[in-house]
């Protein structure tokens, strides 16, 4: 106990202001989408439920197959997000961000770079819960293709704001001599990340223009 009370000293305060705008943004987003619209939000019925999980398991499948792989952790793969993300456009923020979270535990137990839990959460749960707000956008947005463009970007974004903080605090060791820890971690992440961002775009872009998606939305969206 006194270890793990330590550790919680030794974390930098950035860490905890960013975990803090996050649980922020979080609580927002609920409320924002319960209170607002309502009426049109999908409920968490079983069959919601089944279809995350297909989502989840897709997503932790598709992680296997690596196009790339970075030495610190993170890769390329074969649209592994997309899944999720594809269910948070159909399903709502609130079950996109649950299912973002399942399935960070998931890759975390996949095979974990990791420097402490503070790194292990950045990274896992909380860098793939956001991929849940690709559908916090309002359906005010006409273009289908430019919510979900929009959506998928956001997604991206924040799970490379967690990723960032996580190698610039804790894996900085990593940067070549004279580098900025944070200007190495950004680069890092983006590297892999703006790959993962452009393959899933054009994907799920083709994904909505088929039969496929309109069946997603007729069966699991109100």
């Amino acid at each position: 106990m006194n270890e793990f009370l330590a550790s919680l000293s030794e974390t930098p305060m950035m860490v905890w202001v960013s975990l803090g705008v996050f649980v922020i943004l979080l609580i927002a987003a609920v409320i924002i989408k319960s209170q607002k619209v309502k009426a049109t939000t999908p409920k968490l019925t079983s069959k919601t439920l089944a279809f995350g999980g297909m989502c989840v398991a897709l997503s932790f499948i598709l992680s296997y197959i690596k196009l790339f792989e970075m030495p610190q952790g993170g890769s390329i793969t074969l649209v592994s997000m997309l899944p999720v993300i594809l269910f948070a456009f159909v399903c709502g923020p609130t079950a996109g961000i649950i299912a973002g979270l399942a399935y960070g535990f998931l890759q975390f137990f996949q095979g974990a770079y990791a420097a402490n839990w503070i790194s292990i959460l950045l990274d896992y749960p909380l860098a793939f819960a956001w991929l849940g707000f690709a559908g916090i956008l309002p359906k005010a947005i006409k273009s289908l293709e430019l919510r979900f463009s929009l959506g998928i970007l956001i997604a991206i974004l924040g799970r490379f704001c967690m990723h960032l903080l996580s190698g610039a605090i804790f894996f900085g060791e990593y940067a070549p001599e004279g580098m900025n820890p944070w200007i190495y971690s950004a680069i890092y992440n983006a590297g892999f990340l703006s790959v993962e961002f452009l393959i899933t775009l054009i994907i799920g872009i083709i994904i909505l223009k088929t039969s496929i998606y309109k069946y997603l939305k007729i069966t699991f969206a109100n």
